[in-house]
């Protein structure tokens, strides 16, 4: 393959919070766009990725592949960004298109004079993303074995043909309002007929449906008796999901919601936010289940969470330094000097580079009374990074 790189930027006031780094003319920098050359598709494709915020060289990150990304990628990083620790913190891959149609839909059954030829090569561009993107993706940036697959509309009908005819390619999947009317439902014909007989192993979707009044200004009900075109979508999506109803037993994870606010075009934005909060509800920490239950062992229940969620995601999964930070504040806060000890001491052993690691340990000895090991701890952390707060801690102390 023959790749180009370089920087994408959007200007200061586009998606303040994407902030990965701020270059000399005040533009902001949220990923790298990539030229790749398909030997598949013999032809130059461009993706968009995007790092963790302050990401670790050591630690590696879940990916998230967007189709449409030249219409998805900056909503979707910062998401992705605001969200991290709700969900966990992810390579965003963004797959801009060259020829939409072609790539989105697959083979027809029927013939349609009205269809341009363009259409239908979705099985080749989903043999690019597995045989191509993802080994390149792979070999460059520090990414997992867990990966995720998000599209709209006709990106939308590729997820779901890429989740019963690929499945081994992504581990969760994301079809919001997808077309399955495609080819007269033909489409949505044979995958029924597939899931009678596909089993799943650790693999979850997610579908979001729109509200067919506000485009066609009938209410659900009056939607789903309608034969018309013009709800052929909403009948399509509301089929299949009747299907998956059927196969309780088949393996998959799989959620939906209706969005009575949102029509078509409008629900990627909010479908993608859902979607990705609720195939990661078992991934974040919760610190109020020990207010009201202080009897709890707080390191016990803190390995016993990374445990259940790296068995989840396939990999080891760590609790974050934030996170072992505020256990230790609230150990302080309940009075339990011993377990916030313990929470302290690992981060400074975990990330020994952290400043703030040894200014919440100084915090710590400051709140025990050892004067002497605050100081110590306050002059270690300023040894990292000048902070004016650790600055004024350490002055009060020489003070007394």
């Amino acid at each position: 393959m023959n790749i180009r790189l370089w920087l994408t930027c959007w200007t200061l006031w586009f998606l303040p919070q994407l902030i990965n780094a701020q270059v000399a003319d005040n533009r902001l920098c949220v990923g790298t766009s990539n030229q790749i050359y398909s030997t598949l598709l013999k032809e130059t494709r461009t993706v968009w990725v995007h790092l963790p915020a302050h990401s670790d060289p050591k630690q590696r990150y879940p990916v998230l592949y967007v189709l449409d990304g030249e219409n998805h990628f900056g909503a979707t990083v910062g998401m992705t960004q605001q969200m991290a620790g709700v969900w966990p913190e992810m390579i965003v891959v963004g797959i801009t298109n060259t020829v939409r149609e072609r790539d989105l839909t697959p083979a027809r059954s029927t013939t349609d004079t009205h269809q341009p030829v363009v259409y239908s090569g979705q099985e080749d561009f989903l043999q690019f993303i597995g045989q191509e993107l993802i080994p390149y993706i792979d070999s460059r940036f520090p990414t997992t074995s867990y990966r995720l697959l998000s599209g709209h509309s006709l990106g939308g009908l590729t997820v779901i043909n890429a989740l019963l005819y690929n499945t081994q390619l992504f581990n969760a999947y994301i079809a919001l309002e997808p077309s399955l009317w495609w080819d007269n439902q033909q489409f949505l014909q044979a995958v029924e007929k597939k899931l009678a007989t596909k089993t799943f192993t650790n693999t979850s979707l997610f579908m979001a449906v729109a509200n067919p009044t506000l485009a066609t200004g009938l209410d659900t009900v009056r939607a789903l008796r309608d034969t018309t075109a013009k709800t052929m979508l909403y009948r399509s999506v509301t089929q299949f999901i009747k299907g998956l109803r059927r196969y309780p037993n088949n393996g998959l994870r799989w959620n939906s919601q209706f969005f009575p606010d949102e029509r078509h075009g409008t629900i990627q934005l909010v479908g993608q936010y859902k979607a990705l909060t609720t195939l990661f509800d078992y991934y974040p920490f919760r610190t109020s289940q020990f207010e009201n239950h202080p009897e709890l062992d707080m390191d016990s229940v803190l390995v016993a969470h990374y445990k259940t969620v790296s068995a989840r995601l396939g990999y080891t999964v760590l609790p974050s330094e934030e996170l072992v930070n505020n256990l230790g504040y609230t150990s302080m806060g309940l009075g339990q000097p011993q377990k916030a000890y313990a929470f302290f001491k690992r981060n400074v052993e975990t990330y020994p580079k952290s400043a703030n690691a040894y200014d919440s340990l100084g915090d710590y000895f400051v709140w025990q009374g050892e004067k002497i090991k605050a100081i110590a701890a306050f002059r270690h952390a300023l040894s990292l990074q000048e902070t004016a707060d650790t600055r004024r801690k350490l002055d009060e102390l020489l003070k007394k």
